[in-house]
């Protein structure tokens, strides 16, 4: 085990909530000492042709991935990691989720104009790009809110005026999707996790997850620990990730999550394999 093993299997370019581009973000990544990474734009792998060249280019190996938004009892979200991305499945289903986001916006866009704040006005973005970050960061630069989360308490969080329900794939759809298009379907920030983790993850286990996310910036030591655990009793690809933003989320570099430890160095050797198989 060493820094040659160091990993990132999540991270965002512009192509999502990011600020980098895709060929800024690995060389970033290849600054920080990454030797292997995953772009995993929300619902989008408009980014990955771009990132993968970079990353032949510098010497760096870059995987195909996506995160995917989906629902159950409340929202998850699952990496779809080393996947075909020219799989006619998941591009049917990305099509569908980008036609999904595009209406989500548009109709946010309507409830706050006739609210009498034309958020609209203030993203030079397409609408199946842009997510509800870049619209609180709008209402922000507009001055109806102090930052990000002032803008979401007043205006996107249920009961207020931009808030809309969104419609998602199911848990299963989106891990039949991954496995459909040859990838490894793993859970992102389990730390977010609304419910019982350990029922939650056996049943995700049981609808096909092969991977849990236990290393990331924001979960405790005491909630890696209970996370690896788990993944260890269900059999699961242990992860790191630091759901790198650029600037949209200061102070979280690319390849921060990782440790040097036996569980991250088999996940890294196992992707290895798999890329030279």
């Amino acid at each position: 085990m060493s820094a040659e093993q160091k990993f990132d299997f999540h991270s965002h370019s512009i192509v999502s909530d990011g600020t980098l581009t895709p060929t800024e973000l690995v060389e970033s990544a290849a600054a920080e000492g990454v030797r292997l990474l995953a772009l995993t734009d929300h619902d989008n792998i408009g980014g990955v042709a771009e990132a993968v060249a970079a990353g032949e280019r510098i010497g760096l190996p870059v995987l195909p991935a996506v995160e995917m938004d989906n629902e159950w009892r409340h929202e998850l979200h699952i990496i779809g990691l080393d996947i075909d991305p020219n799989n006619p499945t998941l591009l049917k289903c990305l099509e569908i989720a980008r036609q999904r986001r595009e209406k989500r916006n548009k109709t946010i866009y309507g409830k706050l104009r006739e609210a009498g704040y034309p958020v609209e006005e203030q993203i030079d973005r397409p609408p199946e790009r842009t997510t509800k970050l870049h619209i609180a960061k709008a209402l922000v630069s507009m001055g109806e809110a102090t930052d990000v989360k002032d803008a979401f308490a007043k205006f996107l969080r249920p009961g207020r005026v931009g808030y809309y329900v969104e419609q998602r794939f199911t848990p299963k759809q989106v891990i039949d999707m991954i496995h459909i298009a040859d990838g490894l379907p793993i859970l992102a920030h389990p730390c977010h996790i609304r419910d019982n983790p350990h029922t939650l993850i056996r049943e995700l286990t049981d609808l096909g997850i092969m991977g849990i996310e236990a290393y990331y910036p924001s979960s405790t030591p005491k909630q890696t620990e209970m996370f690896v655990s788990i993944g260890h009793q269900l059999n699961l690809l242990i992860t790191c990730g630091s759901d790198f933003h650029g600037a949209n989320r200061p102070g979280v570099p690319l390849g921060c999550a990782w440790v040097d430890n036996a569980d991250l160095a088999h996940t890294f050797e196992t992707l290895q394999t798999r890329m030279n198989s």
